[in-house]
């Protein structure tokens, strides 16, 4: 009984025996209780009406209304009520009756506490195992529901695997328990676009492995009721599914109702309007196909609707959208070989502005060609970031990639689909001057190395440059940037260093030192020496040795 008690009302018109029965019954023990006494018919007839009553105990003779009269007239009020008959032997013939009229029990007068007890464990026991196969019922109720719905809705999800899926008549009522008593079918798809800083609660899932937040699984389900509310007249048939950020409906209705479908999609659209409050920011847009009449066109219609929810990014939100033209007008226009050549140099000489750049010129061209669609605006920006990776060769760049196809989904406006492409380019710069600075540093670490081992040697910055891959220019710029010193001094201090130590430690001459810290000249190298040290060599000896 889903933790409640289980209600008793007790009517006899002796007071005494009301108190009696109360008094009786071990109430908490069944779990049970008395929740009010009447003592006449009518009054126990009032209560029965107003309040929901499991048993009624009650004595088979009182004034206004006897016990069977009011057990009669007692099951329209309160059908699922169960009864215990009260009466003296004198009407013990009369109770028998009673009890094939459905009454559980009889209790004969002088009240017996087992007797009643007993009986009021009786029924506790039916009216648990009731509720307890009421329950079972619901539940496979519920499953037979969900499942017909799960079924009707797969009609929508194997066509967005398979648009080119071609469906029959028979498909649709055998395998979708779609019903096509319309002439027309067509495709709703409504699009949620949550920006990236949105507030997004706890996730969970939605019964097909997709998460979806606390505040959008709440959205969801009152966008699809209100859309059904407004379809429910005006199609003929009608299923929705939802799908990540986008819920599809597929509509079959009467040629005669065309208007009136429109008309119910613009008013669930403005009753949807005030549901983004959900969220701190976000954009809703509903877009509506174009009608076919066979169910093999089915898969054309999605696509339609799928094309046509890209003009918010052109026509903004609030208005029901449709897609005057499928034809492409952005393929002739060649925008993307111009983009290739750009960043091609914009990544050969590390340019972010011209990379930038670039986006630009692409952005432009493409909003000012007449008759694009939004859907054509989406594509070329998705395929500009296909470029950009398989440019760079990425090891990470699926997922790179993937990220940035769903940054582009979530926009709802045309500018900020190319300023997500804008930022998707400078991070992918951003991971190619790292890269970049981390080969320079190893380059230079593995040169001052080779410095440190070959230093006695006759070594030229052209020798070490071409080792670490790099040219002489370049390799000097960085060099001097990464040590704070040019390449001949380093060098030179590397042989001073060493000159120095063997001027302390060794008797060799001045000239043999000069010989085996890589110098063939000694006026060359005390010239050196007296420059970074400050004295001559024979001085320092004198000093330090």
């Amino acid at each position: 009984m889903d933790q409640r008690k289980i209600s008793v009302v007790i009517a006899d018109d002796e007071e005494r025996i009301c108190r009696l029965i109360t008094a009786l019954g071990e109430w908490e023990a069944l779990g049970m209780e008395v929740i009010g006494t009447a003592e006449n018919g009518p009054a126990a007839l009032k209560l029965l009406s107003e309040k929901t009553v499991d048993i009624l105990i009650t004595d088979i003779r009182m004034p206004g209304l006897n016990g069977i009269d009011l057990i009669e007239q007692a099951k329209s009020v309160s059908p699922a009520t169960k009864y215990i008959i009260i009466s003296g032997y004198a009407e013990f013939t009369y109770a028998q009756q009673a009890v094939h009229m459905g009454v559980e029990d009889y209790l004969l007068k002088p009240i017996n506490q087992g007797q009643l007890n007993e009986a009021l464990q009786k029924i506790s026991g039916k009216l648990l195992g009731e509720e307890a196969r009421e329950k079972e019922l619901k539940h496979r109720e519920e499953l037979f529901r969900t499942r017909v719905s799960e079924v009707r809705s797969d009609l929508i999800k194997d066509l967005l695997m398979d648009p080119a899926k071609r469906l029959t008549f028979q498909d649709l009522a055998e395998k979708y328990d779609f019903h096509s008593q319309g002439e027309y079918y067509c495709f709703i798809c409504i699009k949620l676009d949550i920006t990236r800083n949105a507030d997004l609660s706890k996730k969970r899932e939605n019964g097909k492995g997709e998460e979806f937040s606390a505040g959008e699984a709440f959205f969801w389900e009152k966008v699809s009721f209100l859309l059904s509310e407004q379809l429910k007249e005006a199609a003929s048939d009608f299923v929705l599914f939802i799908q990540k950020h986008y819920l599809y409906g597929c509509l079959n209705y009467e040629s005669s109702r065309e208007e009136t479908i429109k008309k119910a999609l613009r008013n669930a659209l403005n009753q949807l309007g005030s549901l983004k409050g959900i969220f701190r920011s976000g954009t809703l847009s509903m877009a509506l196909g174009s009608a076919v009449q066979y169910p093999e066109d089915l898969g054309r219609a999605l696509v339609s609707a799928q094309r046509a929810i890209g003009e918010r990014l052109l026509k903004g939100e609030g208005k029901l959208l449709t897609l005057k033209t499928e034809r492409t007008v952005l393929y002739e226009k060649r925008l993307l070989d111009s983009f290739s050549k750009s960043i091609g140099t914009a990544f050969e000489n590390y340019d972010g502005e011209a990379l930038l750049a670039a986006v630009t010129v692409m952005q432009r061209e493409a909003l000012t060609t007449e008759g694009v669609c939004g859907f054509e605006l989406t594509e070329l920006v998705r395929q500009a970031g296909d470029m950009l990776v398989m440019r760079l060769e990425l090891p990470d760049g699926r997922e790179r990639l993937s990220a940035f196809y769903e940054e582009c989904d979530n926009c709802s406006q045309a500018d900020l689909l190319f300023e997500a492409l804008r930022g998707f380019a400078s991070g992918l710069l951003n991971i190619v001057l790292e890269a970049r600075e981390d080969d320079t540093l190893r380059a230079i670490r593995q040169a001052k190395k080779y410095l440190a081992n070959h230093y006695t040697e006759q070594i030229t910055l052209e020798e070490v440059s071409e080792r670490s891959g790099l040219t002489a220019s370049y390799f000097s710029t960085l060099f001097k940037k990464e040590t704070g010193t040019g390449f001949a001094k380093y060098l030179m201090g590397l042989r001073i260093e060493a000159a120095k130590e063997l001027l302390r430690e060794s008797n060799l001459s001045v000239a043999e030192i000069c010989r085996s810290v890589g110098y063939n000249d000694v006026k060359h190298f005390t010239k050196n020496f007296e420059q970074y040290a400050g004295i001559k060599p024979a001085v320092y000896r004198k000093l330090y040795g």
